[in-house]
């Protein structure tokens, strides 16, 4: 009891007094449970960094899936809606019926055009046979006439110098006859010969003079015969000459029976539109899918082209990342990914990467950045990734624009 209150600091040496060390084995404890702590500390992350080596994560990605604008196809007024707004419908449902009265009144003008282009082209066609054959059969008529006139034109030749013929015969009877009258009448005077040899000797000249003047007219016949006859040989010549363009002439027909025919041709195809208008006054889904943010109404007139609702292909979803540039080295399409979306806690997908953007999302933006400005700032780009997604439940309703966490393992 002494002892101890002899080592008990007094209140005067206060504090100078020097505390007594601490037990040795203590301060080894503490190290000792420093240095384990340090290298749970170091192997803890020599794992975490082993594990997670070559996974790229990211939380920039959302659901994506096709969005279809359905727009009218022709211009008219809403006469009837077959849809509401979160509708699912089938490829080839009725959505919205255009009042069809004037597509069909286009319709009937265009088939009434059509048949009269058809008609006038029958025409054109019955007039290039008839030109074609009038043409041959002209060329061939001329040809024989032609033939005709030089056979008449070579007999009249042939006849009249038969005729001159007969002339001379004629001439030399007539000399002869007036020979014989002349001897006649001079034996008549001495009384050698009777009056009647005398009369027969006139009669015989008179017959020779009335058969040369016969055969003079009909030598004159003859000749005009011939002229007539050359005549119808230069006339018959200039018929064949103008009917020998015969090819010239059927192909000024078959021009127009063309003519004809491609009018026919523009006269179905305004048909043919004028049909497609018709059937576009009935807009219809392009596909299956979820019809959306419906923006027409009974009684509104609509413009070809403009937007009845967006119609989203729920069937085929996939994922949109957009990872940083830095991620991208080790990435390839193929890989396996890891996707939890925001709006289901606890549930992870899987899939596999699709394909890389072929460029980043700035540069296709609406207003891209212009880096030749001189404030050019480095930022790191993001280029989006397509990701697949594998086996998603069917009770689980994915919504395009759904945030997702999504880690693509780049080991693989």
């Amino acid at each position: 009891m002494s002892s101890a209150l002899a080592i008990e600091p007094s209140p005067a040496n206060g504090p100078s007094a020097v505390p007594p060390p601490p037990p040795r084995n203590k301060s080894k404890l503490r190290n000792l449970g420093f240095g384990a702590a340090v290298g749970l500390a170091l192997v803890a992350a020599l794992g975490w960094f082993l594990l997670h080596r070559g996974l790229e994560s990211t939380d920039d990605a959302q659901v994506d899936a096709d969005i279809v604008s359905v727009p009218a196809r022709t211009s008219g007024v809403v006469v009837a809606l077959h849809f509401v707004e979160n509708q699912a419908v089938k490829a080839g449902d009725l959505l919205v019926e255009l009042d069809p009265d004037p597509a069909r009144a286009r319709l009937a003008q265009a088939e009434a055009t059509l048949e009269a282009a058809k008609a006038t082209a029958a025409a054109t066609e019955a007039d290039e046979r008839v030109v074609e054959a009038q043409a041959t059969g002209g060329r061939s008529l001329a040809q024989a006439s032609l033939q005709g006139a030089r056979v008449g034109v070579a007999a009249s030749r042939s006849q009249i110098a038969e005729g001159e013929a007969q002339i001379a015969s004629a001439t030399a009877a007539r000399t002869r006859a007036e020979s014989d009258l002349e001897r006649a009448r001079a034996l008549f005077a001495k009384g050698a010969l009777s009056k009647a040899n005398v009369d027969r000797a006139t009669t015989a000249f008179d017959t020779a003079a009335a058969s040369l003047d016969q055969a003079r007219a009909h030598l004159s016949s003859l000749q005009a015969s011939a002229a007539q006859a050359s005549s119808r040989t230069a006339e018959a010549a200039a018929r064949l000459e103008q009917s020998r363009d015969v090819d010239s002439v059927v192909g000024q027909a078959r021009a127009r029976a063309s003519t004809a025919h491609a009018q026919v041709a523009v006269a179905q195809a305004a048909r043919d539109l004028a049909a497609l208008e018709l059937a576009y006054t009935r807009i219809v889904a392009p596909h299956d899918g979820v019809i959306s943010k419906k923006t027409v109404a009974v009684g509104q007139m609509l413009s070809a082209g403009q937007p009845i609702g967006q119609l989203v292909d729920l069937d085929h979803v996939w994922v949109t990342a957009n990872f940083k540039e830095t991620q991208l080295s080790e990435m390839r399409p193929g890989q396996h990914a890891k996707v939890s979306v925001d709006a289901f806690p606890g549930v992870e997908l899987t899939g596999a990467v699709e394909s890389l953007a072929a460029v980043t999302g700035a540069r296709v933006a609406l207003l891209p950045p212009d880096n030749a400005s001189g404030n050019f700032t480095k930022v790191v780009q993001r280029v989006p990734v397509r990701v697949r997604l594998d086996g998603v439940p069917s009770g689980l309703p994915l919504r395009p624009g759904m945030n997702v966490d999504l880690t693509v393992d780049t080991r693989g």
